[in-house]
């Protein structure tokens, strides 16, 4: 399915100028007569996710799969843009979806990509963007101002993230005293100054907080300012092409193996350890935060799994084949290729009263909200209720920690934490 979706993207590229020229803006498409979903794919498989983004992306193309070849008459017609995890790349690729008519997208998945691709591109033109990874609290007000919602996610907000983290260093660690080291965009400023807040509410000293270029080779520099005060543990908010920089620069350079390190999600990658140069067992002085899947997403899983493939499954693929179900799901209820449309239908797909709709039986969910039925979907990652501001309201975090498996370094659970 991937080649062939590929094979029409390529296709779709070459005609893409005639087409923005017959589709004009996406907002003024209105019912399209047609069993075709259009469903933009936004995301960063390249540059400083080119790690977690390609499994992402088969998160998306799994239910676009499922929904396509299944027994129905309804498709999924889709673009693909890679925004190498860069604003410029992501507000071009996200343009590119918009003028060829696309309604909606699923992604970008970087904050800092998705920020600027809603503040310039989506909310301008009235398109629906539905994140599976951007956690920044800021992507939850960008359209506050606005008559209807146009950014929606599936992914938690890192307000809850950064207590959950905040927590963990006062209450299981015992740490009275902190430095933090995050990226210099909106998820690392962002999560950072969340953990150090709730940290310092609960009776912490945060010593150094200091942002870093993810470009940057080498951070011993930041290293050193970060731990001359002594601090009694290290939280970190990086993706991982800097995160094992880091690392790698933390071990070779300071001789301090049992201090506590809390990583962020960006970090939950069970290669992490290797990439940075030590085994596992060296590697015990560091734990993370990331999403945790909710005890009540057992309906549909073994389907997800099956279509996806539990190889595939990770941090944010659950939350990417949701918003890509979710939003073929809304595009259908809606009866109209009208991102305001498609954005009023998500809520009613996904809370209220309705007959239930999963992985399991998602193809049968087309064809039931195309007859007008009531159907509540269930999301393989959490149950997916949005807030006013189209973020999930039932945030699950799991603590996490780096373990070894038969085929090498592997992520294991300590705890799950629920909202």
């Amino acid at each position: 399915m991937q080649d062939r979706i590929e094979r029409r993207d390529v296709l779709r590229g070459i005609g893409a100028a005639s087409a923005a020229s017959v589709a004009g803006l996406a907002g003024c498409l209105g019912d399209s007569g047609s069993n075709e979903i259009q469903l933009g794919l936004l995301m960063g498989v390249t540059g400083g996710l080119s790690a977690l983004g390609p499994p992402i992306r088969s998160g998306a193309e799994g239910a676009v799969e499922q929904i396509t070849e299944g027994d129905t008459d309804w498709s999924v017609d889709t673009r693909f843009e890679d925004t190498e995890t860069n604003p410029d790349a992501g507000q071009d690729g996200a343009q590119a979806i918009v003028d060829a008519g696309y309604p909606m997208f699923v992604g970008a998945l970087a904050s800092g990509v998705s920020i600027p691709v809603a503040n310039n591109v989506t909310l301008e033109e009235g398109v629906v963007q539905m994140s599976p990874a951007s956690t920044a609290v800021e992507y939850e007000t960008l359209d506050e101002d606005l008559d209807g919602t146009f950014t929606w996610r599936t992914a938690p907000s890192d307000a809850f993230q950064g207590q959950v983290a905040a927590n963990i260093a006062r209450d299981r660690i015992g740490a009275d005293s902190v430095s933090t080291i995050g990226r210099d965009d909106a998820y690392g400023r962002g999560l950072t100054g969340e953990f150090a807040a709730a940290f310092s509410d609960a009776g912490g000293t945060v010593e150094e907080e200091l942002a870093i270029d993810p470009s940057n080779d080498s951070f011993t520099t930041q290293l050193q300012t970060a731990l001359a005060p002594d601090p009694d543990m290290l939280y970190i908010v990086a993706f991982t092409e800097e995160g094992q920089n880091l690392m790698r620069d933390f071990y070779e350079g300071f001789d301090q193996p049992d201090l506590p390190i809390v990583v962020s999600d960006g970090l939950q990658d069970a290669e992490l350890p290797t990439n940075s140069g030590v085994d596992v067992e060296t590697f015990s002085n560091v734990t993370g935060t990331g999403p945790g899947i909710s005890d009540d997403v057992s309906t549909g899983l073994d389907a997800y799994l099956d279509q996806v493939g539990e190889d595939t499954d990770g941090i944010f693929v659950r939350e990417s084949y949701d918003a890509a179900a979710v939003l073929s799901l809304a595009r259908v209820a809606a009866d109209s290729d009208d991102p305001a449309d498609i954005g009023a239908a998500i809520p009613e797909v996904t809370a209220g009263d309705g007959a239930d709709v999963s992985a399991a039986n998602l193809v049968e969910g087309i064809d039931m909200a195309a007859n007008g039925d009531d159907i509540v979907y269930s999301g393989v990652s959490r149950p997916l209720e949005f807030n006013e501001n189209g973020s999930v309201a039932t945030p699950v975090y799991e603590y996490y920690e780096w373990g070894s498996g038969d085929d090498g370094p592997t992520l294991q659970t300590i705890e799950v934490i629920s909202g």
